[in-house]
């Protein structure tokens, strides 16, 4: 039924609510409505003064202007007109936080998203962490009792894991790191029983309210386990997940996905012996791949980062690294020369090698930085056998990502054999380049959904399980409890079932073999043993889908995305290559959506970062320049990317002048290259690529828990990322321009900088 002729009725109706008869009210409002309709109101009322949970934050909509709202043991972070709307409405609903009042609110966002939006700083995100909270969370208030020595405190929860707890005290106070906690309420529930004993928890007061706890339990008890994991099983529809906590994450994993499909940088994968394994190749990938093939793309990567070059990175993973590299084309054959910055600086090499490399027309530099993998990460546990094999001989990972062209070669006479010691011997060796995002299916046929009840003999051993799908050479089968086999593995397979519906077919002990294990161990993956002709299972399923096929719904040959893919994705991005900001466009014009944080290069990190550590990209570009930037990008032309160095500087003669200048001259560079006359001198390289919507697949894990949880949360992240203009990634390159500037000889004689900007 359409309530909206009734808005204005309902408008009255919610107040009164709370101190009148409500039929009594609708009868008097509305003595000539039916009672369908009069029903229909009053559910509507209900629903609107029923309690809400949900918390309004919307620092990411409104940086630098929101202010903490705390009301009934929610945090809500609002800008001040929607604060004094929420203290407004709080009368007409009685005080309490209710669904009416978080509806009004949203709906009332679209006005303030409109306004003009400032060059806005903002907090640093870490892209790859994935949910924060490695378990499910409910928002739930419950009494909560802390049992000390002398007295028990009383407290209430704020959400609730199995593992952990966030509680609310009536009044800050001192307690102990360690208190025992019970939920008396929640015991009294069927099953629940156990919650009445207390158990260990690590208790952490937070510094600015200590009454706000956080607790983790440290004392194992698998009751208390299963009992808290199957209330939150049973009540997550009702009261649902953290939705903030889902929504940064997803934004996170989504701008992640957008630095590793869009931009310039390459994620490659190493073993422990240094030796390359796994290419994670993008759109853009190919033309950086094309400069080191033989064969295939990329099957001299090998030669550019030998193994014993990879180990001596990964001495010092949070030192970047820039790489120089080119080929001469001798009479007999290629010669490939593969020196680093610090290697040249030792040689005293550099203007040889760069010069050389610049005659030849193939020089090309990269800008490398390198760590070791992790295999902590949540997504390792949905990796099943084959991935997990794929992935656990992995070490090392490196973000290669190509520098612009230097300079234009200068007149001196060819040194070429004072190179010899950085040629490197080819290493043409094959490696596996993995396009991002969707992958195809392995089947090579189709497969039908059909569940029978089977049995296995494993080694001796009689387990019971069901057929999830079957095809003529293959079985997925799913166990009731997770099975440890050494992959592959022969075992004996009985369709109990189907092996009573006709005597014809011999259907017990058939041979198959386990290829493939998922599902923490309870998902086997089959495949006949032996001569497909002679074997019983084939000549049976083959007869079973030709006379059935109308009956069996067949699973869809559609691309996926597989586990292994996404754990490289996230470890790809738990150490970025650079900081990254993330450009957004809406009526208002251009602004900084979010920023990508890149812990290893603290120094950078600090110079785009104001006082209060948040990202500063007014410090590197202005919004006019922004704007001409992306508008540039936006052209039909089909450059997808720009480079720009913004060179910054201080006066040192004590005058406090500062310089920040876009792609200087070379009287302007030798000036602030000169040390009497300009200090503290960076020069950052900003490499801008464009981005739209229909070329990202922003697929994540979390983005269906998230639609499930909060729809509002969801609509919104769809909304910033339909925003999404560009990509700004920022490498620091001033000891590159500073030996850049030995290219040129002498420097020029020291001069005012014309046209400079204080």
């Amino acid at each position: 039924m359409d309530l909206s002729p009734y808005k204005s009725l309902l408008n009255k109706l919610v107040p009164l609510s709370y101190h009148h008869d409500l039929e009594g009210l609708l009868e008097n409002l509305l003595p000539e409505a039916d009672s369908a309709t009069r029903f229909q109101l009053q559910a509507e009322v209900r629903r609107l003064t029923s309690p809400c949970l949900r918390v309004l934050d919307l620092r990411s909509l409104f940086p630098d202007q929101c202010r903490l709202v705390r009301h009934q043991g929610l945090d809500h972070m609002l800008p001040a007109s929607l604060d004094t709307r929420f203290h407004k409405l709080l009368a007409s609903y009685n005080g309490e936080y209710t669904r009416g009042l978080y509806e009004t609110l949203i709906a009332e966002l679209a006005a303030l998203r409109k306004l003009p939006s400032q060059f806005n700083s903002l907090p640093w995100h870490l892209p790859s962490m994935g949910i924060r909270r490695k378990e499910s969370r409910l928002r739930f208030v419950t009494p909560v009792l802390l049992h000390l020595p002398e007295e028990q405190i009383r407290a209430n929860s704020l959400d609730i894991s199995a593992g952990g707890l966030m509680a609310q005290l009536a009044g800050p106070r001192p307690l102990p790191e360690q208190v025992l906690v019970s939920l008396p309420e929640l015991a009294h529930q069927p099953g629940l029983r156990c919650l009445a004993n207390p158990k260990r928890y690590r208790l952490t007061q937070s510094q600015d309210d200590p009454s706000r706890l956080k607790m983790q339990r440290t004392e194992e008890d698998a009751d208390w386990q299963q009992a808290l994991l199957q209330f939150i099983d049973q009540n997550r529809p009702r009261y649902g997940l953290d939705a903030e906590d889902l929504y940064n994450t997803a934004l996170a994993q989504c701008w992640g996905n957008a630095l590793l499909e869009t931009s310039l940088s390459l994620s490659l994968f190493f073993d422990k012996e240094g030796e390359l394994q796994e290419v994670l190749a993008n759109r853009h990938g190919h033309k950086t791949l094309a400069q080191w093939r033989q064969d295939t793309a990329g099957d001299l990567l090998s030669t550019l980062l030998s193994p014993e070059r990879v180990l001596q990175m990964g001495r010092q993973p949070q030192q970047p690294l820039l790489l120089y590299s080119f080929h001469h084309q001798g009479q007999s054959q290629a010669f490939y020369f593969v020196a680093d910055q610090h290697e040249l600086e030792q040689r005293q090499a550099y203007s040889v090698f760069v010069n050389e490399g610049l005659r030849s027309g193939t020089l090309q530099s990269y800008y490398l930085t390198v760590r070791p993998l992790t295999f902590t990460d949540q997504a390792i546990e949905a990796l099943d056998q084959q991935g997990l094999g794929r992935l656990q001989r992995l070490k090392w990972h490196i973000w290669l990502t190509p520098m612009p062209p230097l300079l234009t070669p200068v007149s001196a006479e060819s040194k070429m054999q004072q190179l010899a010691p950085f040629i490197r011997n080819v290493r043409a060796r094959t490696v596996n380049i993995t396009p991002l995002g969707l992958q195809a299916s392995k089947r090579q046929e189709t497969r039908f959904k059909y569940q029978s009840e089977i049995e296995l003999n494993i080694g001796g051993r009689t387990i019971q399980g069901q057929t999830e799908d079957l095809s003529n050479s293959g079985l997925k089968i799913s166990l009731h409890h997770a099975e440890r086999l050494d992959l592959p593995c022969l075992v004996s397979i009985s369709l109990t079932e189907l092996g009573k519906r006709s005597r014809r077919w011999k259907l017990k002990n058939l041979s198959y073999r386990v290829v493939n294990q998922s599902g923490d161990g309870k998902i086997l993956h089959l495949h006949i043993e032996g001569s497909h002709e002679a074997h019983a299972g084939y000549q049976f399923v083959s007869a079973l889908l030709e006379q059935n096929q109308d009956k069996l719904r067949a699973r869809p040959d559609t691309h996926h995305r597989p586990a292994w893919l996404t754990w490289l994705n996230r470890q790809a991005l738990q150490q970025p290559p650079s900081p990254t900001f993330m450009l957004g466009r809406n009526d208002s014009g251009f602004y900084v959506q979010g920023a990508i944080a890149c812990l290893a290069q603290q120094a950078l990190m600090s110079f785009m970062s104001n006082e209060y550590q948040q990202a500063h990209f007014s410090r590197l570009a202005s919004r006019q320049l922004l704007q001409s930037l992306i508008t540039t990008l936006l052209r039909p032309d089909g450059k997808s990317h720009l480079t720009m160095e913004v060179w910054t500087a201080t006066a040192v003669d004590g005058s406090n002048k500062q310089w920040q200048l876009i792609d200087p001259d070379a009287v302007r560079r030798a000036f602030l290259l000169n040390p009497h006359h300009a200090g503290e001198l960076r020069v950052s390289l900003l490499v801008l690529n464009r981005l739209q919507l229909r070329q990202i697949d922003y697929f994540v894990p979390e983005w269906d828990s998230l639609t499930q949880t909060a729809l509002h949360k969801t609509q919104q992240l769809e909304q910033q990322l339909a925003e999404l203009a560009a990509l700004c990634q920022v490498f620091d390159i001033t000891d590159m321009v500073r030996w850049r500037q030995t290219l040129n000889g002498p420097a020029v004689t020291p001069a005012p900088l014309p046209g400079s900007t204080g």
